[in-house]
């Protein structure tokens, strides 16, 4: 073997992934590292075509010292003998989330690693393979669902490039549904570290409530809900966070602010995502053991700002709630309807932090 060579590389907008083509002597892969230089990170692979000519079988020895082998001659579309990629018309399309990715050779969709890849053996989708074949199933079968969502992707990202006044069209769309929501701006808080995306919470009162909502969080999809819901992904792809405490508890709103400032990075860092009825241990609060989040979308009569669409997605509020030790273990043991169906007091005013536990359970 040769020395490989590196045709086009790129990191992801939002994810801590990178992408790259390469090519050796026999055959041309198509690479996403997923956290690269971490304990749990993972590369995913898809063949694109074959520089030589083809084999007859499959060089499983070379694969297990870990050398990509070339496709089997019964599963190439392309000539047999092989064929080149011109690197300077490839360009990659990064899928709305940021965790899965396209190849394209101008405009021309070459392979498609999708956040599927590396499930039951599958790795991707070549314009060049047959069928399902070993290291890259056929891209032609695939191309309805697929090619639409590539060109969605490409016009969402240049949507970033080309509007210049991005972040303050999100910024005045969001301060005019929390205002609307909890009158006036008490505080405003830039969440993002000076990095993309850029983000903001914001703070106001209303009836002796304290609140906290994030702002702009949305603008990005979240990753990896399509592998628990392939057919409505989009319907909670998009969310904000929040936290409201009654006036008494507000010398907490600091630091639960700092917590929902850290938690709207959290998705796109470990490629998943927050939704109604998910818990995450957080002990900061003498009492309480973790936060439950909750969706307004899914318990009537709880309120939330009136959020418009964003690029034709909901935008899903989630609630912040602290839950204490028993409360923690009884909803992980059961579905939040069941979970919801022992508030104390008014279901409506679940997500208002008192100091006092919200559920009548036992774990």
């Amino acid at each position: 073997m040769g020395e490989s060579k590196i045709l086009l590389e790129e990191w992801s907008p939002v994810c801590n992934i990178q992408a790259f083509v390469e090519r050796t002597d026999t055959s041309c892969y198509f690479y996403l590292w997923v956290k690269p230089g971490m304990e749990d990170a993972v590369v995913k692979s898809c063949w694109i075509c074959n520089v030589s000519v083809a084999p007859g079988e499959l060089d499983v020895e070379s694969m297990r010292r870990g050398i990509a082998p070339a496709m089997p001659e019964q599963y190439v579309l392309h000539d047999a003998g092989g064929m080149e990629l011109d690197a300077d018309k490839l360009k990659i399309v990064w899928f709305e989330e940021g965790n899965a990715a396209a190849l394209l050779s101008e405009e021309e969709l070459l392979c498609v690693i999708p956040c599927w890849s590396g499930y039951q053996g599958f790795h991707g989708y070549s314009r060049y393979a047959d069928g399902m074949a070993p290291c890259a199933w056929g891209l032609e079968d695939a191309l309805e669902t697929i090619g639409p969502r590539v060109a969605r992707s490409q016009t969402f990202w240049d949507w970033f490039e080309y509007e210049p006044e991005y972040w303050k069209i999100t910024q005045k769309t969001h301060m005019d549904v929390l205002e609307d929501f909890f009158g006036p701006c008490q505080n405003y808080y830039a969440i993002d570290n000076e990095e993309f995306p850029p983000k903001a919470l914001v703070r106001g009162t209303r009836d002796g409530v304290v609140y906290g909502i994030t702002a702009g969080v949305s603008l990005i999809p979240m990753p990896g809900i399509e592998l628990y819901d392939s057919q409505d992904y989009r319907t909670d792809r998009r969310m904000e966070l929040g936290f409201a405490a009654v006036k008494q508890h507000e010398g907490l709103c600091n630091q639960m602010f700092s917590y929902l400032a850290a938690a709207s990075a959290y998705p796109w860092q470990e490629e998943t995502f927050f939704a109604h009825g998910h818990t995450v241990p957080y002990n900061r609060i003498e009492g309480f053991a973790a936060v439950l989040f909750v969706n307004p979308r899914m318990v009537p009569g709880l309120e939330m700002p009136d959020y418009k669409p964003c690029m034709e997605d909901p935008v899903n509020l989630l609630w912040v709630v602290p839950i204490t030790e028993e409360e923690y273990q009884f909803a992980m043991e059961h579905d939040i309807g069941e979970t919801l169906g022992h508030v104390r007091g008014a279901l409506a005013k679940v997500h208002i932090f008192d100091g006092k536990p919200k559920f009548s359970v036992r774990a």
